[in-house]
């Protein structure tokens, strides 16, 4: 199941060594990191800071916020590893059930059941913490040197989630069921500001750490002077930086500080977006350049190889979800080796650690943030302006009954989805591939990739949009493969002057009643696999299909301004295309 090859390292591996003092074994996560040996010994460390270092919570306090914010986040490795741990610990299995989704009838302390509701909602709407969450927290007796504690274990759940997906990392024991709760999620904020602070006291500076920062990038961040009350996790978080980011073999420089840039937008975490694009600054890069980046980086003028490296880290932090072996594929196919594949998803989830920790902390800014961050930059190819296509409101999924089955186990189930969706899977790849035999083989992929992932679709969309995203993404890694490459993701042409319409009879129908009509299927349906593929794949959805705008933006991983832009600019060339054949009828038609 994992994404990525291994190496076979010694048994005496010293950081094996003492993660087999922590958790009693070697967890996998570590284990598929073997081509770079220097990411676990920094994450051993930071582990044993975080987790195992006594302080103020104890472990299992600790490990039942890792298994709540696991279940949150739906992720079955976390569960699985943070259930067996509590076991381990002597949690009874019923109150460690009890903590995936039924933790306010578990019976906990009302200071427990408040400490899981901040550390989910931190995990999950960072952006939305305040001084009262924290205060919250301290009424029930939580002093500040636990605050913390909560935070940096808050962040490390963040971490090993984001890890574990990008490695694609199967379970060390076997998962028990995430009940299908449904978190409260009512933090509408339209536009993002950093949240004041900071939130706790600090404790007094640590002199050689700080010297690190200081002559590595110039100065110390607020976000780490704000956690000198635990200097051991301070230390070892410094460590990560300089493994993770200052390491120049593997990705470069640049390309990691873009990564955090993109993410912490992705995060709406304006004070990450800050100090990063400060320290690009430092590096030569100009100011204009790092707001596009954080903006919208397709814009950015940069190579394919970036915006792709980009485009991974940026789904991996915020759609994890629809993340799958494809993606990895993606990276290999512009030139990136495993080791810099392995790399990026590191740097992707220290970047969602160090958000986690800057979010519940409240760090002061270092530099007054420059950029306005909207949540809706949280999914991918969007910027900060378009809005987020959702579907949790609206009828019930009809596919709903079938996919629970296939989840039990019922493989009849998956043949009836196959033969209920076979059709738009195809229409869908022909109107990206543009040619019957590849489609064929790319629907063939695309159930074959719906299969072994949906034991992970949690129903956040539609079964169908959640399967027609699979197929466009096989559909769009195919056609990057080929030679001259025919591209979906440009947007720059959307608003050239490659395309001006000459000929355009005015039409009581569009392509969607034109097609429906029996006589002129054929026709139509030859004018538009002709589009450019941009345009003929979101005209097949809506036109052919029948997807709505939002179904067809979630399904292609675009904002819904660019589907409208694409689809108007598609039936204008389908109009164009068709007119002569519109004059020609007109003129045998008597008047």
């Amino acid at each position: 199941m994992s994404y990525l090859r291994g190496v076979e390292v010694s048994p005496s591996f010293p950081p094996f060594a003492a993660l087999r003092d922590y958790f009693g074994f070697v967890p996998y996560i570590y284990r598929l990191q073997t081509l770079v040996p220097h990411l676990i010994e920094a994450e051993a460390e930071l582990a044993r800071a975080v987790l195992v270092e006594d302080g103020a919570l104890s472990r299992i306090r600790k490990e039942s916020i890792l298994l709540a914010v696991a279940a949150a986040n739906r992720n079955l490795y976390c569960v699985a590893k943070h259930y067996q741990t509590l076991q381990l610990l002597g949690v009874p299995e019923r109150q460690a059930a009890q903590l995936l989704g039924g933790y306010r009838q578990a019976g906990l302390s009302q200071a427990d059941e408040a400490l899981l509701d901040f550390a989910i909602k931190l995990a999950g709407e960072g952006h939305c913490i305040s001084q009262q969450d924290l205060a919250g927290l301290g009424a029930h007796g939580l002093t500040d040197e636990a605050l913390l504690e909560v935070i940096l274990v808050t962040a490390w759940a963040n971490f090993l989630c984001t890890l574990s997906v990008g490695l694609g990392a199967k379970p060390d024991f076997e998962s028990p069921e995430i009940p299908n709760q449904v978190l409260e999620r009512s933090h509408a904020i339209d536009t993002i500001e950093p949240n004041r602070g900071p939130f706790l006291r600090s404790g007094p500076d640590d002199d050689k750490t700080f010297a690190f920062f200081r002559e590595e990038i110039g100065f110390v961040p607020n976000l780490f002077r704000a956690q000198t009350l635990r200097p051991e996790a301070l230390t070892a978080e410094a460590g990560m930086v300089r493994v993770i980011l200052l390491k120049d073999d593997l990705l470069n420089r640049v390309q990691k500080e873009r990564i955090l840039l993109v993410v912490s937008a992705v995060n709406c975490n304006a004070y990450c977006v800050a100090v990063h694009s400060e320290i690009l600054g430092n590096l030569g890069i100009a100011t204009e350049h790092t707001d596009q980046v954080a903006l919208d980086y397709r814009q950015a003028n940069l190579s394919v190889a970036d915006e792709a490296l980009l485009d991974f880290a940026r789904k991996l932090a915020s759609a994890p979800a629809q993340f799958s072996g494809s993606d990895v594929e993606s990276l290999r196919s512009h030139g990136f080796r495993d080791e810099q594949v392995l790399e990026a998803v590191a740097m992707t989830a220290f970047t969602n650690f160090l958000n986690t920790v800057q979010f519940g902390l409240g760090a002061k800014p270092d530099f007054a943030p420059r950029l306005v961050l909207r949540p809706a930059a949280k999914i991918p190819h969007l910027s900060g302006s378009e809005s987020r296509p959702t579907e949790r409101e609206g009828p019930p999924d009809p596919d709903a009954e079938s996919v629970a089955k296939v989840q039990r186990g019922d493989l009849d189930a998956f043949e009836e989805l196959i033969l209920r969706h076979s059709k738009r899977v195809y229409r869908t790849l022909i109107g990206i591939l543009g040619n019957p035999d590849d489609a064929q083989d790319a629907m063939q992929d695309t159930f074959l990739k719906a299969f072994q992932h949906l034991a992970g679709f949690e129903g956040r969309s539609k079964f169908s949009t959640w399967l027609t995203s699979i197929a466009s993404n096989t559909g769009l890694q195919r056609l990057r493969e080929r030679k001259p490459m025919e591209s979906l993701d440009d947007d720059a042409a959307d608003q050239d002057g490659g395309f001006r319409p000459r000929q355009i009879r005015a039409w009581t129908e569009n392509p969607e009643q034109l097609y429906s009509r029996t006589e002129r299927r054929s026709l139509v349906e030859d004018t538009v696999m002709k589009l450019p593929a941009k345009y003929r794949v979101v005209v097949v959805l809506r036109d052919m299909e029948q997807l709505s705008t939002e179904e067809t933006a979630a399904a292609l991983g675009l904002g819904i301004p660019a589907v409208k832009s694409r689809l108007i600019r598609g039936r204008m060339m389908v109009r164009e295309a068709l007119a002569p054949h519109f004059l020609d009828s007109a003129k045998g038609v008597a008047t």
